[in-house]
């Protein structure tokens, strides 16, 4: 027996597989697309299963056919998905098996991961490196880039190794209520710094506090709540926020 069929025969995952997996992972939203939104990204990440499929043209144009389908979820939590199905492939599931794995996690793996990332962490790294910078901390801007990757790298790592060994079910870590509760905690996390860099803002460098700056402040949040809920994307919220700043600054308003 060869040593590809004998990994197939296994019907576990090998740790390159799941190296290359991961590797690929990153990359799942390069081909975002309106038709498959993530399709192409997910089948490029299981790519390191197809020698799976042996020499043969028509299962490995099945298997290339059925990980084209459409899929979309949160880029961070997908690797809970992509592991599962590739766990699925080696246990040697069929095309429905996988195709129900796949969707039965997509929904909730979005919901959930665009809670933690997009609504929690991603607000409490940029908050954090607001604070640093409003410090003077030259680091800023890399505090940014490590609050945010170091937790994202270490999530889809854990999605690709859980997925692909427990299935379907090793997602239920990702689903539960140790989950819910670390995103309370990012957010209170990051609705405290808000806190802190709210009262930055509205005072001198001596610490005193100037009433037109707070107003200044409130004035903001009320403008970035209105466009929230008329949904302007929040970029250019906090691009015109940025606009505001620099005006005031060059009027000599924004000074210590």
């Amino acid at each position: 027996m060869t040593k590809a069929a004998d990994t197939q025969a296994t019907g576990v995952v090998t740790g390159p597989e799941r190296a290359g997996m991961f590797w690929r992972s990153l990359f799942l939203q390069a081909v975002w697309n309106p038709r498959g939104m993530q399709n192409v990204g997910f089948c490029f990440a299981l790519m390191p299963l197809l020698k799976r499929q042996g020499d043969g043209r028509d299962a490995r144009r099945a298997f290339l056919k059925r990980h084209l389908a459409f899929f979309n979820t949160n880029p961070t939590l997908a690797p809970y998905a992509i592991g599962a199905a590739a766990e699925r492939e080696a246990a040697g599931a069929n095309e429905a098996e996988v195709a129900l794995a796949k969707k039965g996690l997509a929904s909730l793996l979005g919901m959930y991961g665009d809670a933690l990332m997009w609504w929690a962490l991603r607000p409490l790294a940029g908050i954090a490196a607001v604070l640093l910078a409003l410090q003077g901390n030259p680091w800023a801007p890399v505090a940014l880039v490590v609050l945010y990757a170091v937790p994202h790298l270490a999530m889809k790592g854990r999605g690709i190794a859980v997925g692909s060994s427990l299935g379907p079910s090793g997602a239920r870590e990702a689903l539960g209520p140790g989950f819910k509760t670390a995103v309370r905690a990012v957010r209170a996390a990051a609705a405290f710094g808000a806190g802190l860099v709210l009262a930055k803002a509205a005072s001198t460098e001596s610490g005193s506090l100037q009433p037109w700056r707070l107003v200044a402040v409130l004035l903001f949040l009320v403008l970035a709540y209105v466009a929230h809920r008329v949904r302007i994307p929040a970029t250019i919220v906090a691009l015109g926020g940025a606009a505001g700043g620099v005006v005031l600054l060059l009027a000599g308003l924004n000074g210590g």
